[in-house]
C-alpha cells in the first residue's frame, strides 16, 4: 500500500502519458538496470538488520549520548530519518556536518566524552571534513591520557580498502562496518549509514527498509510508475517550458532534513555536462513570508512539488476569549495543526489558480514504512531523470576538483 497521494496541475499528462507510451522500451529497459542496483536491492536483506542492531544495543550500553562525523551522504540520510519521526528519542543523538571551528570546538567540549559514543563515516574514508572532525576528537582523547580505551568505543563506517581513516580505525581497534562499495553515499540511505544512526534512537529500521522494498516491488510487477511521469515531466517541462528550478516545498518541520537530503540526491546526480535543473528547498509555512512572491509572480521557470499531511486538530489549542476580543474570530478555539492545514491547502491553491505546475504529494501519516516509500519514491525519479537528460546518476566529478585543490592550498604555504 502506498501511503501517500500523489496529485498533478496545470501539467498535460496526457502528453507525458503519450512520451511514456512511445519510449516505453527505452524506460523499461533504464528502468530494469537501476532497479537491480545494490541502492534498491538492499531493501530486501533482513540478515545485516539484525547485526546493526547487534551493534546499536552494545553501544547504547555503554553510551548516553550520540555524535555522528560525517557530511554530504555520510550525514543527511540518516539525519533526514530521524527528524522525519520526531518522537522522543531513546537516546541524545547529534550530527557534525559542518566544520565551521567555533561552533564544532564549543559544541565538542560541552560533550561528557567519556559517556558519548562517536560514529564516524566516510565512504572513501579520506574526506578531509571527516579526517578534520575525528583527529580533533582524538586529540581530545589523547588529553584525557585514555586515549586507546576511548577510541575502541568508536565506530568507523567506510569501504574496506586501505584509506586514511581505515587505518587509524585498525591501528586502535575501533569497530569498523563495511561501506558498501556498489552504493554511493548520497544513495546509502538504506544501508548501514543510514540505518544505524537510526537505530541507535529506537527508530524501527525494518519498518524503513520495508517501506521502501514495497515501493520498489510495485516498480518491478508495474503495478506502480508515477516516478516515471515524475521523471518524465521535469525533463519535459525544462526542454519544452524552460523550467529550470525544482522547488520542493515541505509543509511539516518533520521533512526539513528530508529537504537537505533530497538537495543533494538532485543536485549532485543531475547537476553536469551543463545539464540539470536546480534543486530549491522551502519551508511551509516560513518561506510563504520570504519566497512566495517570487514564486508566484516572478519568472515562470519552477516546477512545484508539495509534501503536506493532515495537521487538523493537532498540536496546542488556540484561546478563545483572547481571540474572540481582538477581532481574531477565525482562529478562535481552534488548534494550531487547524492552522497549518489550512495554509498549506491556502498556498496549494493559490498556486494552481495562478496557473503554475505542480504535483502533490499528501501523506496519511509519517512514519518508518512512509518515509521508507517517499526516499525510494525520490531516488528512483531521479536516477531515471539522470538518463532521460543524458547525464550519470553516480559520479561527482566537479566535486573532486575542489577537493584536490583544497590539498593543495593545505599542503602550500599559503595556510
Amino acid at each position: 500500500m502506498i501511503n501517500f497521494e500523489i496529485s498533478y496541475h496545470n501539467v498535460d499528462l496526457d502528453l507525458i502519458q503519450k512520451k511514456l507510451e512511445k519510449d516505453r522500451d527505452k524506460i523499461d529497459k533504464i528502468n530494469q538496470n537501476f532497479i537491480n542496483l545494490p541502492l534498491l536491492t538492499i531493501s530486501k536483506q533482513t540478515e545485516d538488520i539484525r547485526d546493526i542492531q547487534k551493534i546499536a544495543n552494545v553501544l547504547i550500553e555503554k553510551k548516553e549520548c550520540f555524535v555522528i562525523l560525517g557530511t554530504g551522504g555520510s550525514n543527511l540520510g540518516s539525519r533526514a530519518l530521524i527528524n522525519a519521526l520526531r518522537v522522543e528519542y531513546k537516546n541524545k543523538i547529534l550530527f557534525f556536518d559542518n566544520i565551521d571551528p567555533l561552533n564544532f570546538k564549543n559544541s565538542i567540549l560541552k560533550l561528557n566524552i567519556e559517556k558519548t559514543g562517536f560514529i564516524i563515516i566516510s565512504k572513501s574514508g579520506s574526506t578531509s571534513e571527516t579526517l578534520s572532525q575525528f583527529s580533533s576528537i582524538i586529540e581530545i582523547f589523547k588529553l584525557k591520557n585514555n586515549i586507546t580505551t576511548l577510541l575502541k568505543d568508536c565506530l568507523i563506517i567506510t569501504e574496506n580498502k586501505d584509506s586514511t581513516l581505515r587505518k587509524i580505525a585498525k591501528k586502535y581497534s575501533c569497530h569498523i562496518l563495511d561501506h558498501d562499495k556498489d552504493i554511493g553515499g548520497r544513495y546509502s540511505v538504506f544501508s548501514n549509514v543510514g540505518l544505524l544512526p537510526a537505530c541507535l534512537v529506537g527508530l524501527n529500521i525494518s519498518k524503513i527498509r520495508k517501506g521502501a522494498q514495497d515501493i520498489i516491488s510495485k516498480v518491478i510487477n508495474k503495478s506502480f510508475n508515477d516516478h516515471i511521469k515524475g521523471a518524465l515531466l521535469l525533463t519535459h517541462l525544462q526542454s519544452k517550458q524552460s523550467i529550470n528550478l525544482n522547488v520542493l516545498i515541505t509543509y511539516l518541520d518533520a521533512l526539513y532534513y528530508f529537504g537537505k537530503w533530497y538537495l543533494q540526491l538532485w543536485a549532485e546526480s543531475i547537476g553536469k555536462e551543463s545539464k540539470g535543473i536546480t534543486p530549491i528547498h522551502s519551508i511551509g509555512t516560513t518561506d510563504q513570508h520570504s519566497q512566495m512572491q517570487l514564486f508566484l509572480q516572478g519568472p515562470k521557470d519552477k516546477f512545484f512539488t508539495f509534501i503536506n499531511k493532515d495537521h487538523r486538530g493537532l498540536g496546542l489549542k488556540m484561546n478563545t476569549e483572547i481571540l474572540k476580543e481582538n477581532n481574531a474570530d477565525y482562529l478562535a478555539g481552534k488548534f494550531m495543526g487547524d492552522l497549518m492545514y489550512a495554509e498549506q491547502k491556502s498556498t496549494l491553491n493559490v498556486f494552481i489558480a495562478n496557473k503554475l505546475p505542480v504535483r502533490e504529494f499528501f501523506c496519511k501519516n509519517i512514519d518508518e514504512f512512509t518515509i521508507g516509500q517517499l526516499m525510494a519514491y525520490f531516488i528512483m525519479e531521479t536516477i531515471l531523470a539522470c538518463h532521460l537528460t543524458g547525464v550519470n546518476p553516480f559520479n561527482q566529478p566537479a566535486v573532486e576538483q575542489g577537493k584536490i585543490l583544497t590539498k593543495d592550498y593545505l599542503s602550500s604555504k599559503i595556510i
